[in-house]
């Protein structure tokens, strides 16, 4: 707007005169009108606390997806189970560090301008968790590649361009810690190099996974295995798009508003490390069917779970897609007693073979 002071100097002229009212003595110079001042304050708040919000409703989805991943697979390798608890608690973690600021920004620093301005811990929450969990993510991706392709071209272009994005969050870190306010960052590079970065990878991961599934797919496959790799396929082009287009819509704010003192980034950036550990979850949690089947009284309920997807191949020229399920009956008596429900039943594996 013509005229109209900016936000930086709005900040720093209400700083001397700042009061709890809103009108005189609200930290508003007479010279500047309260409408501007509140808008300006406003585009400045409500990115972060929309972004907290989404942070911590997104955390509460991580949380039932670990409890079902431990309750659904518990003879998975212990590697796969100590990797969902540390992203669980990477994200426990971040999640605490963005709570610091709003406590800050909307509680024991209410009112404050130079609260609004200070950066906190946003400079670790942000990119520096956000870049980490990606990594995470699209290296496990990068692995589920080489383990269905058997070629290592594919998964070490993934590697490597985890590796950049995650240095260049690293950089956008550092960048967001020296500049210690919002109202001082200037420099853009940073974050355009992990964002931009970060989605490269995933739509390496989204096409690489299509390419390789839908090439693994032959006629002579059972229609349950061909169910089966649609449903991956499915999965990882829902989870990948996500994940690439939340980290091209905070690339694209950055570009737009990061040397103009607004910070709209922040009501995606504060939560895209969640969209990323939610993947792994989704993606591993994708082996669970619980189904019921209606039967006649005193006859069992059936349960059927699906406890491993594994893609193998041979050392010959015989490529095999493995998919094991288990089948448990549990009976349905009418005991209240927990021990009366015994899980009976065995492990019923379907195999298809493919000639390479």
């Amino acid at each position: 707007m013509s005229g109209t002071p900016s936000y930086d100097s709005l900040l720093h002229s209400a700083i001397a005169s700042f009061g709890p009212s809103g009108s005189a003595g609200s930290g508003v110079p007479s010279d500047i009108p309260m409408g501007s001042f509140m808008s300006e304050i406003g585009e400045f708040t409500i990115p972060l606390f929309v972004g907290t919000v989404m942070n911590w409703a997104l955390l509460g989805t991580l949380v039932v997806q670990v409890y079902i991943y431990y309750l659904a697979f518990p003879k998975d390798r212990r590697f796969w189970k100590i990797a969902v608890a540390f992203v669980a608690v990477a994200e426990f973690l971040q999640t605490l560090a963005n709570s610091r600021d709003n406590i800050r920004v909307f509680g024991s620093g209410w009112g404050n301008p130079e609260i609004l301005n200070d950066i906190g811990w946003a400079w670790f929450s942000a990119p520096i968790m956000g870049s980490f969990i990606a990594s995470v993510n699209q290296m496990f991706f990068a692995w589920r590649i080489y383990i269905i392709a058997q070629t290592l071209y594919v998964p070490i272009i993934i590697a490597l361009a985890t590796a950049f994005q995650f240095a260049a969050g690293i950089w956008t870190g550092v960048t967001l810690f020296r500049a210690k306010q919002f109202s001082a960052l200037r420099f853009i590079v940073p974050p355009v190099a992990w964002l931009s970065a970060t989605a490269l990878s995933d739509l390496i991961i989204v096409s690489g996974m299509v390419f390789y599934l839908l090439k693994a797919r032959e006629p002579e496959f059972t229609r349950q295995t061909k169910a089966t790799v649609s449903r991956i396929i499915k999965v990882t082009v829902e989870t990948g798009l996500f994940c690439a287009l939340a980290a091209i819509v905070v690339l694209s704010l950055c570009v737009a508003f990061l040397g103009d003192f607004h910070n709209y980034y922040l009501a995606i950036g504060i939560w895209l490390s969640k969209v990323y550990s939610n993947s792994i979850m989704i993606i591993l949690n994708s082996r669970a069917h619980i189904g019921h089947e209606p039967t006649a009284p005193g006859a069992t309920t059936k349960m059927i779970e699906m406890t491993e997807v594994v893609f193998n191949s041979s050392v010959g020229p015989t490529s095999t897609i493995q998919s094991s399920m288990q089948a448990r009956n549990i009976m349905a008596d009418d005991d209240p007693d927990d021990s009366a429900l015994e899980p009976k039943g065995s492990v019923v594996k379907h195999r298809s073979e493919m000639v390479a």
